[in-house]
């Protein structure tokens, strides 16, 4: 019988594909990146998510994957990108591997497990946030859902959860300038999410006063937040 290492490696190519898909299902990645340039580099990038996980396999070493896993978000958060996105492309990765055969109770799917745990943030006010953020989603939800649908209110606690990882990790790696970044660009992107008459300035404004006071670095961070918030009361 061949290693499983071996048997994850000759799927490399539908591994990769499948992991994906989901992905790009949702259009921030075209208008982020361009059509060609996100599926190039998303399908390169899960040939890669592959390869490490072979070579943590052939090492029997779970670390492999998972320091793969924290450098890469490292390198992805500089080029606009998030903790949630990177976990939600070993998700991909996790159910393409089920698929094949490698479901829960197998190396490979353990490993995958490994790599999202791995990128957790463990300390400081990022540890904090990312702690508190089904609380927060639910409170900011509280705040703006009145009157959505069922389907809007899905979506509102999507926008809330991925605005809460680009905090977290700015706050984790001392980045106030690719948090003011990512707003800058998002603000014109926001309309393709289809929650008016939600602004983007009043999730914003929401996720503001939810935070408390044990939250500080995250106000702090929250509030320098270049959108009109003026915006807010129009």
């Amino acid at each position: 019988m061949q290693p499983v290492s071996r048997e994850v490696e000759a799927r490399t190519a539908s591994l990769a594909s499948a992991s994906v898909q989901a992905l790009y299902a949702d259009p921030f990645w075209e208008a982020r990146y361009g059509a060609q340039r996100a599926r190039r580099f998303g399908d390169e990038d899960a040939v890669f998510h592959v390869r490490y996980l072979v070579q943590a396999l052939d090492a029997n070493r779970p670390a492999v994957l998972e320091n793969y896993a924290r450098w890469l978000r490292t390198l992805l958060f500089t080029r606009g990108m998030c903790t949630l996105h990177l976990d939600q492309h070993f998700e991909g990765l996790a159910h393409a591997l089920q698929a094949e055969g490698f479901g829960p109770g197998t190396p490979p799917h353990a490993y995958v497990q490994s790599a999202r745990e791995a990128l957790r943030h463990t300390v400081g006010p990022a540890w904090q946030l990312e702690a508190a953020t089904p609380a927060l989603v639910q409170e900011v939800v509280r705040r703006l859902g009145s009157g959505l649908t069922p389907e809007n209110r899905l979506r509102l606690e999507q926008e809330v959860r991925l605005h809460l990882s680009y905090l977290s990790d700015s706050l984790a790696l001392d980045r106030a300038d690719l948090w003011e970044a990512h707003l800058h660009w998002y603000a014109g992107f926001w309309p393709q999410r289809g929650l008016a008459p939600l602004t983007f300035p009043h999730l914003l404004g929401a996720l503001l006063a939810a935070l408390g006071s044990e939250h500080a670095e995250a106000r702090t961070l929250l509030a320098r937040a270049p959108i009109s918030w003026e915006e807010l009361h129009s």
